[in-house]
């Protein structure tokens, strides 16, 4: 599955792991998965892990759409939502690029962050060390780091 949907009430956020080749459709599966879900509320902060993507297969225009279509789901959204980008490989460098720049250049209400790792993702979210036991045993690695 490319992508796993997971909302963690505890830390009122969602993390989602993309895997092999992503495709603009994972990211619309993504938000249908994640909108269904009975814990999430709208304006929770997002995790999105990349590093077990091979190969992101989505050009600029379908980007562009996709963009303007979740700034229409979030047109009420009045605060930031800190979205956070961790896992960066050769494959979704230009992507993660591409996401940051059309969220910059629009109205959309996210501040998004590029991180290395886990330990960052706490920091960034202004999250307890401990917080890290809400995520998949892989998002480990870097906890001697916290």
């Amino acid at each position: 599955m490319p992508v796993s949907v997971t909302v963690i009430p505890e830390l009122s956020l969602v993390h989602n792991v993309y895997s092999g080749v992503v495709t603009i459709q994972d990211l619309y599966d993504e938000q249908t998965k994640r909108d269904s879900h009975p814990a999430f509320k709208m304006g929770m902060p997002g995790v999105n892990d990349l590093s077990q993507v091979t190969d992101v297969d989505i050009g600029f225009d379908e980007m562009l759409a996709y963009a303007k279509h979740t700034m229409e789901l979030y047109r009420h959204v009045t605060e930031p939502i800190h979205l956070v980008l961790v896992g960066e490989t050769p494959a979704t460098a230009t992507a993660m690029a591409m996401y940051e720049n059309l969220s910059a250049a629009t109205d959309a209400p996210f501040l998004v962050h590029v991180v290395r790792g886990y330990p960052e993702v706490l920091a960034t979210l202004n999250l307890p060390p401990d917080s890290l036991k809400h995520f998949p045993d892989f998002c480990h690695d870097e906890s001697h780091l916290l």
